[in-house]
């Protein structure tokens, strides 16, 4: 199997990346390389994973992720398929691709601070990702001077903001070698394609990467700090949240898309990972929106 090592090549005049994922056809896939990557999500939802953080996005999903930080986006509308064709703004860039100090400048040192900050994934509220929008499409289509200087306008934004959030955990270390790192492609990808089905469980998993049951769970939570089944658990919860908010389905077919078999199993483990039942999710959310709009 490929290892998730990902190798980006340059464009001729450009010394880094800014693309519409759309365009480029990128396939759907637990990854990492070297360079550091803001993405922005314009609309849609999904589920995200960011080093050892497995949560959802929305709307106007803005993140900043460190180099070689295993991540991926994985869209509810586009689950299963090769190439997800979700609209994305992705930047990409080399951490010294102006220089090997250049961040580490007076005037630059703010940014390089962001920078480093960036090693576990920096998460920036919606509201905030808005501001930045309009520069993010600008970049996309500037060339030469005015390219280079957006990007460093964008970067100076978000160091100026204090409210991000990072993702994975302190001390989080990546897969070590190329086949560890390739078995945890197999799963996160055969995980995120497959966890509405309600026969996926650890046996599965560990049939994909030949291995037995026992050796796996071992295998997974030494590499993820959690368990085979709690990892499906909240795919299946994280879908389950968003189609309580965005669809009429009741709580019970909601249940079943989800992956869950019985709807005491559903109750419970909803319970137990968003501290209520899904009906007090839904009302809470509406009762929300409802202020919102008043």
């Amino acid at each position: 199997m490929k290892a998730t090592y990902e190798k980006l090549a340059l464009s001729q005049g450009q010394s880094f990346r800014c693309f519409d994922r759309r365009i480029n056809r990128i396939p759907s896939r637990w990854h990492r390389h070297p360079e550091i990557e803001l993405t922005y999500v314009p609309t849609g939802d999904g589920s995200r994973q960011v080093g050892d953080h497995l949560g959802t996005y929305t709307n106007n999903d803005l993140v900043l992720i460190g180099p070689n930080l295993p991540h991926t986006w994985v869209s509810d509308e586009f689950r299963g398929q090769k190439f997800d064709m979700h609209e994305g703004i992705v930047t990409q860039f080399d951490a010294a691709f102006m220089g090997p100090n250049f961040f580490s400048h007076a005037e630059m040192q703010p940014i390089g601070e962001l920078l480093k900050r960036s090693a576990r994934g920096l998460w920036f509220p919606p509201s905030f990702a808005l501001t930045l929008r309009p520069r993010l499409y600008e970049m996309t289509i500037l060339e030469g001077p005015p390219r280079l200087i957006c990007l460093l306008e964008v970067l100076n934004m978000l160091q100026k903001f204090e409210g991000a959030k990072e993702l994975a955990t302190i001390g989080y270390v990546g897969p070590t070698s190329s086949s560890h790192e390739s078995r945890m492609q197999v799963i996160f990808d055969y995980s995120q394609n497959n966890y509405t089905d309600p026969t996926l469980n650890t046996g599965r998993l560990a049939e994909k990467i030949k291995m037995n049951p026992s050796a796996f769970c071992r295998f997974f939570k030494n590499s993820t700090g959690t368990t085979p089944t709690a990892y499906i658990n909240e795919l299946r919860i994280g879908y389950a949240c968003r189609r309580l908010l965005d669809s009429d389905r009741s709580v019970l077919e909601i249940c079943h898309d989800s992956g869950f078999s019985s709807t005491s199993n559903f109750n419970g483990t909803f319970r137990k990972l968003r501290n209520m039942s899904p009906r007090q999710y839904r009302a809470q959310h509406v009762k929300l929106q409802s202020s919102e709009l008043s």
